[in-house]
């Protein structure tokens, strides 16, 4: 069962594909235009993967796993450089920041955005995000500190950590609870996905 797909940002646009405690590396096959070959799998986990999110140089990806820690993994090196820890629950979202590679966004089965300092592990900031699962986390459109967050209390939110760190600075209601989401170039429009509705 697949339960999370994520592109690299830049060439040669990998693809790493969640399943199971094993995340999967694919890339453009070279015999065979238009398919995908796996180039590597990623096995270094004792639970369940459950998210995956590139870094915007496509060196690094987080991997969000059940058993409340996400991985730092440098893809290159197929190597587990650190294990953020101190989710209550499974990590069910996660994405880097912009701008400031050094700092990264959990999302957390408790409905917790927790805010990172990936260089030292260090746990910066703990909001308390959502009312049930939070399931998407994204780079938001005012700069470092920005951040779209959805989950199935049926909340898509914008948080902005320079003007209100404990509370949105936007929230909308999509009307059903929200199962993934979709941040357009540049942040400024959001697509949520959720029932019947995106």
């Amino acid at each position: 069962r697949i339960t999370s797909a994520s592109f690299s940002p830049v060439a040669p646009y990998r693809l790493a594909v969640v399943s199971g405690t094993k995340v999967g590396i694919w890339q453009p096959a070279a015999l065979k235009e238009g398919s995908l070959e796996e180039a590597k799998s990623l096995s270094k986990f004792k639970d369940v993967t459950l998210c995956a999110s590139w870094r915007s140089d496509g060196k690094l990806l987080l991997v969000g796993e059940a058993s409340g820690s996400c991985a730092v993994i440098e893809v290159e090196k197929n190597s587990v450089l650190r294990r953020l820890r101190g989710h209550g629950d499974a990590v069910t979202c996660a994405a880097f920041a912009e701008t400031e590679k050094s700092r990264c966004a959990t999302g957390c089965k408790d409905g917790k955005l927790r805010l990172w300092d990936v260089a030292t592990s260090e746990l910066l900031s703990t909001m308390e995000a959502h009312d049930d699962c939070l399931k998407c986390c994204a780079v938001g459109p005012v700069g470092a500190g920005s951040w779209i967050t959805a989950g199935h209390d049926q909340m898509v939110k914008l948080w902005d950590e320079r003007s209100k760190p404990d509370q949105p600075a936007i929230a909308v209601n999509h009307g059903s609870p929200v199962e993934c989401g979709c941040a357009f170039p540049g942040a400024a429009l959001y697509a949520s996905g959720g029932g019947t509705a995106v």
